[in-house]
């Protein structure tokens, strides 16, 4: 009688060669329990490649829920949720995020010849769009055919149908400056949206005929009539993104669509800010487990609100010109909140007399965010220093990338890998800024900071508590500080082209267009990775105790494999380092066209691991038939 395939006698008799020196005679739990721990990602995967025996093991999921808890691998971010910790991970997500940790380092580094297209019908246009960390969800800026009415639309993104719109909201006119984090707010995990509307100030002005909506989001206007500036902070639960992204859901069956009509508000409107002037570099952060929300009011002003109480009002900072020179113009270029030091990394731009600076000065310091425990709104005047600044360049825009603080209070496997979380601190990863460059010549100019050990100060407030979960704050912080930087490196963009950035911490993105674009959807030339292993050293290059002049070439620039048409445009383009996946929109177009620079298994609509087998293991990655709310027993 012949033997089944997954049967215990058919993995003994047929599988297991007669070699007697061969580990294939050591019963499945050693291999498993006792050979398998000693392997790492990339082993598990080529072991696979060496029988059916080890294709059969290396597929089942606690082979990879092992190998997730001891990794070293930073993993992409997850959302905070209990379904994604342990127990209600399946094996084939547990191999997702360790391949896709593996893969994108390794293709990065290197030169990416690698990478998977694919693309999807968004149904609407899309203007602006971002993604979250981890490539789950994509929250993008959205109207109609005719571009008169405007939406806020949440794409899942990893399902094994297709990307499918799941949420939206609809917004008075186009969302600029769009960003989105995963946040928790009063206990409740979600994403926190936050986006720049334009209108005109004046009702009246709405019917001249000037389509505000058609205004590029990157440069100064002279608007014809006065324009007021709405930003907008909403707060999306988990819960409901993820009922309606249930991967064993068939997307607009008779049961998808009954789970939408009963779900909760998706959208919920948490804070706004008003302005005459514009509102930019705006950025969300958990502080200490505090949703906050930093915001530039045009020139010069800071404003920061947490989120927790919307009706408290905000704290202001103003930074005040270089004294002896208040007449002449200020304005701040880039924000970027640190928040375990309690801080913000400014930029600001001062223009002196010819006579004193050819170029404008742009200062970088360090402000302490105020601590506002009134109620009321405070306003503060911050003296500018010139302690630290460029002014040999002229800026066109400064981007401070991400510091990449976990969440404070996060349900998923994450926190349980970052165990030194709680016993020396976390040590989060470098902050860099990148300036573009107009004068004397363009280019790219970058400088790193890098973070320092010191004690936890006392000062600070203590661990908030929701719904009865707190954590204690670790015994060390990690600080950055302007002397503790990478010398400044400088790139010179090609000929008659210049750079548009695409930051990341560890890894960004560069593609050229003319020198001279000013619309929305510039033609395009080429893409550029930038990689330099300064951006993943934990301390900067030093000779006998001194850092380093930049004196040896480096080059990090490097363009990237895949090419489109000549003349190609596109109107918003997207990137998410954390596992290498780039989203192009082309003008007049509803089509999404996602590269993935990493590598990951994928599923049909089935549940079925791509290319489907000649015999599938119905055990070896098994879903649970409903996902707990209550963290399991860890895997041995």
């Amino acid at each position: 009688m012949p033997l089944k395939l997954f049967d215990f006698a058919f993995l003994f008799s047929k599988n297991r060669t007669e070699n007697k020196c061969s580990i294939d005679i050591l019963p499945n739990d050693v291999l498993v329990d006792g050979v398998f721990d000693y392997l790492d990602v990339v082993d598990i995967l080529r072991l696979r490649r060496v029988s059916k025996l080890y294709y059969h093991l290396t597929h089942h999921a606690v082979v990879w829920k092992r190998l997730v808890q001891r990794t070293t691998l930073p993993l992409p971010p997850l959302p905070p949720t209990k379904r994604h910790n342990l127990e209600n991970l399946t094996g084939i997500e547990c191999e997702r995020l360790l391949t896709r940790a593996y893969s994108v380092d390794k293709i990065w580094c290197k030169n990416p010849n690698f990478y998977d297209n694919w693309q999807f019908d968004a149904y609407y246009h899309i203007a602006h769009m971002a993604m979250l960390p981890g490539g789950q969800f994509l929250v993008a800026s959205v109207c109609d055919k005719d571009r008169e009415d405007w939406w806020v639309v949440v794409y899942v993104l990893d399902n094994r149908y297709t990307a499918v719109p799941i949420l939206r909201e609809s917004t008075r006119s186009k969302a600029y400056h769009l960003t989105a984090k995963y946040l928790t707010l009063h206990g409740v995990h979600g994403i926190m949206v936050s986006f720049v509307t334009r209108l005109w100030k004046h009702r009246a002005d709405w019917d001249r005929g000037v389509n505000i909506n058609e205004y590029a989001a990157e440069y100064d206007l002279d608007p014809p009539y006065p324009i007021k500036y709405e930003c907008h902070t909403y707060h999306i639960p988990l819960e409901a993104l993820e009922a309606q992204s249930d991967p064993r859901m068939i997307p607009n069956s008779g049961d998808y669509i009954s789970r939408a009509l009963v779900q909760a508000k998706g959208f919920n409107h948490v804070y706004m800010i008003r302005s005459s002037t514009p509102i930019s570099s705006v950025s969300l952060d958990d502080i200490y487990g505090v949703p906050c929300i930093t915001a530039v009011k045009q020139p010069a002003t800071i404003m920061f609100k947490p989120l927790t109480v919307p009706s408290v009002a905000p704290s202001m900072v103003t930074l005040a010109p270089i004294q002896g020179h208040e007449h002449f113009c200020h304005r701040i270029k880039a924000v970027r909140a640190l928040p375990l030091q309690r801080q913000w990394l400014v930029f600001h731009e001062s223009r002196l007399p010819q006579n004193l600076s050819r170029h404008p000065v742009t200062c970088f310091e360090l402000i302490s965010i105020p601590d506002n425990k009134t109620g009321e709104r405070l306003e503060y005047i911050h003296s500018s220093q010139l302690d630290y600044y460029l002014a040999d360049d002229t800026f066109a825009e400064v981007y401070i990338t991400e510091h990449s603080t976990p969440n404070w209070f996060d349900d998923s496997i994450v926190p349980s890998i970052r165990t030194r979380w709680q016993d020396d601190g976390w040590r989060p990863g470098t902050v860099s800024a990148f300036l573009r460059t107009t004068s004397p010549e363009d280019g790219l100019l970058r400088m790193t900071f890098y973070p320092r050990k010191v004690e936890q100060q006392s000062g600070h407030a203590a661990a908030p508590v929701f719904a009865g979960r707190s954590h204690e704050k670790p015994k060390h912080v990690w600080r950055y500080d302007l002397e503790w930087c990478s010398p400044v490196r400088f790139i010179t963009a090609h000929t008659n082209c210049k750079y548009r950035i695409l930051a990341g911490s560890r890894r960004t993105l560069l593609y050229t267009v003319p020198w001279d674009a000013i619309s929305n959807s510039p033609e395009i030339h080429a893409f550029h990775r930038y990689y330099d292993s300064e951006l993943e050293a934990e301390h900067p290059e030093m000779v006998n105790g001194e850092l380093v002049v930049n004196e040896a070439p480096r080059y990090p620039i490097h363009r990237m494999p895949f090419q489109f048409p000549p003349g190609q445009r596109f109107e918003t383009i997207c990137w998410d380092e954390t596992i290498g996946r780039v989203c192009f929109v082309a003008p007049e177009d509803t089509r999404v066209l996602v590269l993935d620079f990493s590598k990951r298994p994928k599923e049909d609509f089935l549940g079925r691991r791509l290319p489907i087998a000649l015999e599938q293991d119905e055990d070896a990655m098994l879903e649970p038939d409903e996902y707990h709310e209550t963290p399991g027993e860890p895997v041995a």
